[in-house]
Formats: structure tokens, C-alpha cells, sequence
């Protein structure tokens, strides 16, 4: 009767926030909760966000998360000459699309006053497809840098990475050896085949960036490092503009133009995400 009072009252609070809580059960224990906001009009992977956590912390993270979302950067980076920028995310996870999609066009506003890298989180969540997506995207831009944003840009629009390559002009060749020579490398395949590795039994370990991770404590998608430091920014261009200029020591004069302040929509496509809406990430806690 405790327990079944205890999920009555957790129902009843997520109901306040929108959401209900769906709990798969093995006898008496349960192993896994999973909250869905039943305020989104997405679907798929937008409309939810799995977690282990309690109710009352998932509410807290989701407060948060909307406060990150509708305000620029409040955490103060290193400034420097040329800021290094590196945005951690999953090639399909929609909320790592979605924060790509803002910061592109401040790559393409800054140009070379900025280093700029995409890297993968240390794990991946969304099946051997994004493994193989991350391998091609760190090789074309390790090898094919010009033709890197390019390409980025046509697999945020459509989700279809073989026919980016072709539309881009990606050069197979030095693609798939490439991605060959990283797979040995970093035992991309072997990570992801040996299920006894995979975090939480759960997740391939994908280890090409996994000194990276650990170095700033990337815990999932996205995350967004401006000279080594965590900037907590909104997803939109404008916020993401400011947040890199804000680690110059002398801004450069594109700092003063004007980018858009709508943040992307998540997952693949145009769009843009409704007001007000959680800037949710994929994790495992």
C-alpha cells in the first residue's frame, strides 16, 4: 500500500507540472521511470526525456532549464585573443541538432576570429547510426574542413547523412579511409559490439573525444565549452553570439550584429522551437 501510495503522490505532483510518469515493474520493484511533458506539440524524440532522477529533481532541472534557455550566458569564461569553442553533442540526439543549429551561424558570422570544433560526447544513445555518423563527421572535419559546415548544415536539414556526402561533394575516398584508421584507432566497432563496456549496460562507449570529456566533465548533449569553461547560454543565435564574443579580449565588429533570437527547433528540419519551451538534453542522469 506504501508504495503504491508513494507513486499516487508522484503522479499527482507531475500532474501539477504537466507531465505523467509511465513505470515499468519487475514484482514489486520498479526499474525505470520515464516522465513525459504532456505540454509538447513534438513527437518522437522531442516530446519526451527519459531520466532515472525522482519527480521533484526532474522539475528542478526543468526550471533550470528553461531559465538557460531564455537568457544569454551567465557563466563567466576565460577571455583570450581567439576563442576556442567546442560544442559536445550526439549526432542524433535532437537537442544537440538543435543548439548546432544555433551556433552555425555564428561560425559562419566569426569566421577564423574563433576555433571552432564539434565533438562527440564520451557515449552515444541512439544506436549504431549515430556511431557511424560520428565517425564520418570527425573524419570530414579532420580532413575535409572546407566542406565540414556544409555538410553539417544538409544533415541538420534533412537527418540523411549518405546523401549529404553526395550533395556536398565529400570525397568517399578519403572518407572511408579515414574512418577505417579512427575506428582502429579509437575501437570504435569493437566498443560497440562488446555490450559488457557499454555504460550502464545501457550505451556504446564512443572514446574519440573521451580525453576531452573527462578534461571538462561532459556529462551528455549538448555541452558547450568556450576557453575551457561550461557556458550556460539559450540555444538561439543571438544568445550564442554573445556568449562567444563575450570570451574576447577585444571584440571583434561582427560581435555587434544582429542574429536571430529564436531558438532552433529540436531534432532535424527548419523551424523554430515554441516559447517557452525546456531546453532538455540527452543523458543518463
Amino acid at each position: 500500500m506504501e508504495g503504491k501510495n508513494l507513486l499516487k503522490d508522484q503522479q499527482f505532483l507531475l500532474g501539477l507540472l504537466g507531465m505523467f510518469a509511465v513505470v515499468v515493474t519487475i514484482g514489486l520493484i520498479g526499474v525505470s521511470i520515464a516522465y513525459y511533458n504532456l505540454s509538447s506539440k513534438s513527437s518522437g524524440d522531442d516530446a519526451f526525456v527519459a531520466t532515472n532522477q525522482q519527480p521533484a529533481v526532474a522539475a528542478n532541472n526543468t526550471a533550470a532549464a528553461n531559465q538557460a534557455q531564455q537568457q544569454p550566458a551567465t557563466v563567466s569564461v576565460p577571455k583570450s585573443a581567439k576563442p576556442n569553442v567546442e560544442l559536445f553533442v550526439m549526432a542524433y540526439c535532437p537537442y544537440g541538432t538543435q543548439m548546432e543549429k544555433g551556433i552555425i551561424p555564428v561560425i559562419e558570422k566569426l569566421g577564423n576570429k574563433i576555433d571552432f570544433s564539434v565533438k562527440f560526447v564520451f557515449y552515444s544513445m541512439h544506436g549504431q547510426k549515430e556511431v557511424l555518423e560520428q565517425l564520418n563527421q570527425y573524419c570530414i572535419e579532420k580532413q575535409q574542413n572546407s566542406k565540414y559546415l556544409s555538410y553539417l548544415k544538409c544533415f541538420l536539414g534533412s537527418g540523411d547523412g549518405a546523401s549529404c556526402l553526395t550533395s556536398t561533394g565529400i570525397d568517399s575516398g578519403k572518407l572511408a579511409s579515414c574512418t577505417k584508421s579512427a575506428d582502429t584507432q579509437f575501437n570504435v566497432t569493437k566498443n560497440f559490439d562488446d555490450k559488457a563496456s557499454w555504460l550502464s549496460g545501457q550505451f556504446p562507449k564512443f572514446d574519440i573525444f573521451a580525453a576531452d570529456n573527462t578534461k571538462y566533465n561532459v556529462q551528455g548533449s549538448p555541452t558547450l565549452i568556450i576557453n575551457g569553461a561550461e557556458a550556460q547560454t539559450g540555444r538561439d543565435s543571438a544568445s550564442l553570439l554573445s556568449a562567444v564574443c563575450g570570451a574576447f579580449n577585444n571584440q571583434p565588429s561582427e560581435c555587434k550584429d544582429t542574429l536571430s533570437s529564436a531558438t532552433p527547433a529540436s531534432g532535424f528540419g527548419s523551424g523554430t522551437a515554441a516559447a517557452g519551451a525546456p531546453a532538455a538534453g540527452c543523458a543518463t542522469n
